[in-house]
């Protein structure tokens, strides 16, 4: 599988923070209302796209580790714990020490007004009818790596289906004008052919692969898209959140699983993560 980069520009502010399981079902979304079935049986097969959160450009998230691991002195961990970035290039020389606090962006609570879309006004009483939202404005540059199957799709038609999807507007309230951006293809700059004994992940993923001989990770919790017609509820799954540190038996591009957790409709979830390999002491 091929490994490429793009540089994300926002146009908007975002609701949602697009996370690498999200950004596949926007785009496995297009490709079926476009009559494009590649991925049909993604649940049955190796995975042909896999993308990674949007990230610091030139940074990864910090790796999942004890502080033990950082060699941080008591009086500095405080100070230590609001370090979430580390250069791609010092993590996979391995310091993994080198981290560093930089704001990625800014949340912000905007009041706006109920509206009724069939009278116009506020609500059927007329009343002034307020509620928050919380939007995110990114600070500083972003970008976003896909690893993909080369036999499947090109990196050109992948920048233009994520260009549609910045236009459309990403995640909450897209309708809108949220989560509008523009993608472009740049440089990569992760090696994953790199001879290493650990490796990073950069989004979402279902640890359950016999690969992995360790793991250092904080849970994450994915809510299923669907719910049945009997109960309010729906299939919760459990993933290990992106910066998760795993020690493999062999040598990865990526690891995981994607699961359906739809109840009548089908809800791809792409357990899969792109990991990066880098060195580190036992």
């Amino acid at each position: 599988m091929k490994l490429i980069k793009f540089e994300i520009t926002p146009k908007s502010s975002f609701l949602s923070f697009p996370k690498g399981d999200m950004i596949f079902g926007f785009f496995a979304s297009q490709l079926f209302l476009s009559g494009d079935k590649r991925l049909e049986n993604y649940l049955d097969e190796k995975p042909k796209i896999i993308f990674s959160d949007f990230l610091l450009d030139g940074y990864l998230p910090k790796p999942t580790l004890s502080l033990d691991f950082f060699n941080v002195d008591d009086s500095d961990k405080k100070e230590f714990r609001k370090k979430q970035w580390i250069r791609v290039d010092k993590l996979q020389e391995g310091n993994i020490t080198k981290v560093e606090n930089i704001t990625l962006y800014k949340s912000q609570t905007v009041v706006r007004n109920s509206i009724n879309r069939n009278t116009f006004s506020t609500d059927d009483s007329g009343i002034f009818a307020p509620y928050g939202l919380e939007e995110m404005r990114f600070l500083e540059p972003i970008s976003l790596y896909v690893l993909y199957d080369s036999n499947s799709f090109k990196d050109k038609e992948i920048e233009k289906q994520l260009n549609l999807m910045g236009k459309i507007g990403f995640g909450k309230k897209n309708s809108i004008g949220k989560g509008q951006f523009v993608a472009r293809l740049v440089q990569n700059d992760i090696d994953l052919d790199k001879d290493c004994n650990y490796y990073l992940t950069i989004s979402p993923t279902i640890l359950n692969s016999d690969h992995i001989e360790n793991s250092y990770y904080e849970v994450f919790n994915r809510f299923g898209k669907f719910s049945n017609s009997n109960t309010p509820f729906k299939k919760p799954t459990l993933l290990a959140q992106s910066g998760a540190v795993l020690k493999l038996k062999e040598k990865k591009q990526y690891i995981g699983k994607a699961i359906n957790n739809g109840y009548k409709n089908i809800s791809f979830v792409q357990g899969y993560s792109i990991v990066v390999p880098f060195n580190m002491e036992d």
